[in-house]
C-alpha cells in the first residue's frame, strides 16, 4: 500500500473574485486533511506548479471546516453511496418501494448533485435545501413494508446528510463586504473598483513591492 504524507490546501473559502480568496494548509495522509498548519491568502491565478502569490494569515475556522468537510463527508458519500447501491440491487424485487416514493427520491437526488455545477452560494443553497428535502422524505417514507435496513435506506439518510452539510459549506465560497475590506487591508492595498467600472492593470504593483509578498 502506498501511503502518502505532505502538505496540501484546502478549504476555499471567502473569494473576492477575480483578486483573491483564503484557504488552509493541511498536514495530509493520502490528500486527507488531518491537521490544520496556517492559513493564506491566495492572489488568484498565480497558483502554478505547487507555487503561489499571497500571505500568511491566522487560521480561517471557515476554511478549516470547509477543508475538513468537503474531503472527508466527500469520501463518506461516495463509500455510503456505494454500498447502498449495491444493497438496492442485491434486494431488487424483495422489498418494493411506492413508484411515487421511489420517484420523488429520484427527483431529489438529481436536484441535490446538479447544483454542484453551479457555483457559489447560489448552488449551495440550491443543493442544500434539496438534501434537506430528500431527508424529510426519508422520514416520511421511513420503514416502507420493513426493508429500511434491508434495502440500504440508512446508509442513503447519511450519504444525504453528508451532502447537505457540504451544501451548506459552500454559502462561504464568496467573501461578504465587510470580510473583503478586511482581506484588501491584510494585504495592504486598496479595495478595487466598484463592479461596472474599469479595473487598473496594475492594482497589484502596491502589494508586489511590499514585504508581505510570499513565494513557494
Amino acid at each position: 500500500m502506498i501511503i502518502i504524507f505532505g502538505q496540501k490546501m484546502y478549504g476555499k473559502v471567502d473569494r473576492v473574485p477575480g483578486l483573491c480568496y483564503v484557504v488552509t494548509q493541511f498536514a495530509h495522509l493520502n490528500f486527507l486533511p488531518l491537521i490544520p498548519t496556517g492559513g493564506y491568502i491566495i492572489i488568484e491565478g498565480t497558483e502554478s506548479g505547487g507555487e503561489f502569490r499571497g500571505k500568511p494569515i491566522g487560521l480561517s475556522l471557515k476554511s478549516v471546516f470547509a477543508g475538513y468537510v468537503r474531503v472527508w463527508l466527500g469520501l463518506i458519500t461516495l463509500i455510503c453511496g456505494g454500498i447502498a447501491l449495491a444493497n438496492l440491487l442485491g434486494h431488487t424485487g424483495q422489498t418494493p418501494v411506492p413508484p411515487v416514493a421511489l420517484a420523488l427520491l429520484v427527483a431529489v437526488a438529481v436536484c441535490g448533485v446538479l447544483p454542484l455545477a453551479v457555483p457559489g452560494k447560489r448552488g449551495g443553497m440550491i443543493q442544500a435545501v434539496a438534501h434537506v428535502c430528500s431527508i424529510v422524505l426519508y422520514c416520511l417514507f421511513d420503514g416502507v413494508q420493513g426493508a429500511r435496513v434491508a434495502t440500504g435506506q440508512d446508509l442513503l439518510l447519511a450519504a444525504n446528510v453528508a451532502l447537505m452539510v457540504f451544501g451548506f459549506t459552500r454559502l462561504w465560497d464568496h467573501a461578504n463586504p465587510m470580510r473583503r475590506r478586511q482581506l484588501m487591508d491584510e494585504l495592504g492595498i486598496e479595495l478595487p473598483p466598484e463592479d461596472g467600472e474599469e479595473e487598473h492593470v496594475d492594482r497589484w504593483q502596491q502589494w508586489d513591492e511590499s514585504e508581505d509578498r510570499r513565494r513557494r
